[in-house]
Protein backbone atom coordinates (compact mmCIF):
# COMPACT_ATOMS: atom_id res chain seq x y z
CA UNK A 1 0.00 0.00 0.00
CA UNK A 2 1.48 3.61 -0.91
CA UNK A 3 1.06 6.21 1.25
CA UNK A 4 0.58 9.26 -0.84
CA UNK A 5 1.25 13.09 0.43
CA UNK A 6 -0.83 15.89 -0.71
CA UNK A 7 -0.46 19.38 -1.00
CA UNK A 8 -4.01 21.22 -1.11
CA UNK A 9 -5.22 24.96 -1.79
CA UNK A 10 -8.58 25.78 -1.31
CA UNK A 11 -11.34 29.10 -0.80
CA UNK A 12 -13.35 27.74 1.81
CA UNK A 13 -16.09 30.24 1.70
CA UNK A 14 -18.66 27.69 0.66
CA UNK A 15 -17.78 24.99 2.99
CA UNK A 16 -18.52 24.47 6.64
CA UNK A 17 -14.72 23.48 7.54
CA UNK A 18 -12.03 21.22 6.84
CA UNK A 19 -13.06 18.26 8.64
CA UNK A 20 -15.67 15.51 7.31
CA UNK A 21 -18.96 16.12 9.28
CA UNK A 22 -21.91 13.64 8.78
CA UNK A 23 -24.39 15.90 8.64
CA UNK A 24 -23.09 17.66 5.87
CA UNK A 25 -20.86 16.87 2.13
CA UNK A 26 -20.13 20.64 2.72
CA UNK A 27 -16.45 19.80 3.90
CA UNK A 28 -13.06 20.10 2.31
CA UNK A 29 -11.82 16.46 3.40
CA UNK A 30 -15.32 15.13 2.29
CA UNK A 31 -14.88 16.70 -1.13
CA UNK A 32 -11.55 15.43 -1.67
CA UNK A 33 -12.47 11.94 -0.19
CA UNK A 34 -15.13 11.59 -2.31
CA UNK A 35 -13.15 12.21 -5.21
CA UNK A 36 -10.23 10.09 -4.35
CA UNK A 37 -12.70 7.03 -3.46
CA UNK A 38 -14.25 7.23 -6.74
CA UNK A 39 -10.92 7.07 -8.31
CA UNK A 40 -9.57 4.48 -6.76
CA UNK A 41 -12.11 2.16 -5.84
CA UNK A 42 -11.39 1.70 -2.45
CA UNK A 43 -12.61 4.08 0.60
CA UNK A 44 -10.21 6.67 1.27
CA UNK A 45 -9.27 8.50 4.62
CA UNK A 46 -7.74 11.77 3.91
CA UNK A 47 -5.76 12.87 6.83
CA UNK A 48 -5.03 16.52 7.34
CA UNK A 49 -2.27 18.64 8.85
CA UNK A 50 -4.98 20.81 10.39
CA UNK A 51 -8.43 21.53 10.73
CA UNK A 52 -9.45 24.96 9.18
CA UNK A 53 -13.07 26.66 10.43
CA UNK A 54 -15.95 27.19 8.27
CA UNK A 55 -15.12 29.56 5.75
CA UNK A 56 -11.63 29.42 6.39
CA UNK A 57 -8.92 29.18 3.41
CA UNK A 58 -5.83 27.29 3.28
CA UNK A 59 -2.91 28.26 0.22
CA UNK A 60 -0.91 24.66 1.42
CA UNK A 61 -2.40 22.39 3.76
CA UNK A 62 -0.65 18.98 3.76
CA UNK A 63 -2.62 15.66 3.85
CA UNK A 64 -2.27 12.25 3.47
CA UNK A 65 -4.06 9.04 2.60
CA UNK A 66 -3.34 5.57 1.83
CA UNK A 67 -4.17 3.51 -1.21
CA UNK A 68 -3.30 0.76 -3.32
CA UNK A 69 -4.26 1.95 -6.51
CA UNK A 70 -1.64 1.61 -9.31
CA UNK A 71 -2.19 5.32 -10.88
CA UNK A 72 0.38 7.08 -11.17
CA UNK A 73 0.55 10.50 -9.12
CA UNK A 74 0.39 12.85 -12.17
CA UNK A 75 -2.82 10.74 -13.12
CA UNK A 76 -4.39 11.42 -9.81
CA UNK A 77 -3.83 14.72 -10.03
CA UNK A 78 -5.74 14.85 -13.62
CA UNK A 79 -8.61 13.01 -12.36
CA UNK A 80 -8.66 15.24 -8.95
CA UNK A 81 -8.56 18.31 -11.15
CA UNK A 82 -11.59 17.32 -13.18
CA UNK A 83 -13.87 16.19 -10.52
CA UNK A 84 -13.12 18.38 -7.44
CA UNK A 85 -14.46 21.83 -7.50
CA UNK A 86 -12.88 24.76 -9.01
CA UNK A 87 -12.37 25.69 -4.87
CA UNK A 88 -10.87 22.91 -3.99
CA UNK A 89 -6.93 22.31 -5.51
CA UNK A 90 -5.05 19.47 -4.94
CA UNK A 91 -1.66 21.27 -6.29
CA UNK A 92 0.80 18.31 -5.85
CA UNK A 93 0.89 14.46 -4.93
CA UNK A 94 3.78 12.52 -4.15
CA UNK A 95 4.90 9.42 -2.67
CA UNK A 96 5.82 9.33 0.92
CA UNK A 97 7.55 7.48 3.70
CA UNK A 98 5.00 5.03 4.57
CA UNK A 99 5.40 6.11 8.16
CA UNK A 100 4.26 9.75 7.31
CA UNK A 101 1.20 11.15 8.69
CA UNK A 102 0.63 15.06 7.82
CA UNK A 103 -1.16 15.96 11.18
CA UNK A 104 1.61 13.99 13.78
CA UNK A 105 4.80 14.91 11.13
CA UNK A 106 3.63 18.80 10.93
CA UNK A 107 6.73 21.40 11.34
CA UNK A 108 3.92 24.42 11.56
CA UNK A 109 1.37 25.95 11.15
CA UNK A 110 0.30 29.39 10.39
Amino acid sequence: MRNLKCSIQYDGSRYRGWQRLSTTDKTIQGKIEAVLSQMTGEHVQLIGASRTDAGAHALKQIANFKTKSLLSCDEMLRYCSRYLPEDIVVKEIAVTDPQFHARYNARSKT
